[in-house]
Formats: structure tokens, sequence, C-alpha cells
């Protein structure tokens, strides 16, 4: 199941109350949570997320969170849930904040459609402007409605090429991200394969 924001943002403070606290978070503190006056608003979401296998109830009515694997009662290595903390400061030190925001899946996070989704390693350096550098993996989701502006896999008189997506009087065409190479326009036909959604850099 694909949750809904909100369904994402309930789990991921229950989650968290449960962690610091060591105990479930009853209807009304999710009710207090989200400003909402009703209980049954902040029940709907628990029986959504019960109903799906991300949360499970005690015989009292307790919450508690179902990890990946236990859902379906495996041991499979699910998702990554990683803390978030920051934001952090680029440019002159902040006090630092140790406080995590929320927990988040890195799959939630930088994958929108899992089945059309797919990795690129990237060779060569005519992206680097745009912070994409050789040795890069690119997310890719493939389908979709590709936007000028947009970094994309692009088919170019049949070679695949990774560039930002432009156009100019009508005409679409392919632009590096580095002033060394020149602006690329189809001789017979440009495609898009894919519109890039991320990049994975490892250090």
């Amino acid at each position: 199941m694909t949750l809904t924001p909100h369904q994402r943002t309930t789990l991921n403070y229950i989650r968290e109350f449960q962690r610091k606290r060591g105990y479930s978070p009853s209807l009304s503190d999710l009710a207090l949570a989200f400003g909402v006056r009703s209980k049954n608003a902040v029940a709907k979401v628990v029986t959504a997320l019960v109903r799906e296998g991300y949360l499970e109830k005690d015989p009292k009515g307790r919450i508690k969170i179902l990890e990946y694997g236990e859902q379906s009662g495996d041991t499979t290595t699910g998702p990554l849930v990683l803390p978030l903390f920051g934001p952090i400061s680029a440019g002159f030190a902040a006090p630092a904040e140790e406080q995590a925001e929320e927990r988040v899946t890195i799959d939630d996070y930088i994958v929108r459609k899992r089945d059309a989704t797919f990795l690129l390693r990237v060779r060569g350096d005519s992206m680097i402007d745009a912070g994409i550098y050789e040795g890069d993996l690119v997310v890719v989701e493939r389908g979709g409605d590709p936007k000028v502006g947009d970094i994309v896999v692009g088919i170019l008189d049949g070679e695949y090429t990774l560039k930002r997506l432009k156009k100019d009087k009508g005409k679409y065409y392919l632009q590096a991200e580095n002033p060394r190479y020149p602006d690329l326009y189809a001789m017979d036909e440009l495609k898009v394969a894919g519109v890039v959604r991320g990049v994975i850099r490892k250090y």
C-alpha cells in the first residue's frame, strides 16, 4: 500500500512517540498532536494503518508498530527507515539540534512509482553543474510527463544520454550542465525514456 501523506505523518509520529516514551500514544494524544477535536478523525487513520498491516492493536486497544517483515510473518529485510535530523547549515555553524524531526523511509522519499523506477550509473562529466558526477547513480522514473527543465534520460536519434530537457521556438533539445558540451538537437527524433528523480552518491 502507498500511504497518503497524512497516513505517513501519523505513522511516523506514532513510531517516534513510542521510541521516546516507551509506550504507545492514545487517540487523545494523536488528536492533540494533530490539532483535531474529534478522536474519530485519527481513529479512521489508525484503523486504515491497522488494516494495511502497519499497526496492530492489542486487546486493550493499545497501538503497536509492525516493522517490515513482521507484517508477513517473515524476517526478510524491508525498506530502510532512518531518523531525519536537521536542518544543518552548509554555511556558518548553527546550534546543534539533537531532536529527530521524523523517521524517513528512503524509498518512499526518493521513489514515487516503484514499478516504473530504475537506476542508471553515470559516465562522463556533462552534468557536473547540476551536481551529477561520474559514478553517481541516478534514480529514473519511466513514463510520466517530462517537463521543460527536467533532467531526463533522452533518446537522441537512437542514442541514450543524460541531459536537461529544453525548448526553444517550439523545438525540444537537450542541454548539458557543463559549458564544455554543446546543446544537442535531434537530426531525426528525440524521445524521453525517463525523468531523473534523485541522485545517489557513495563517499
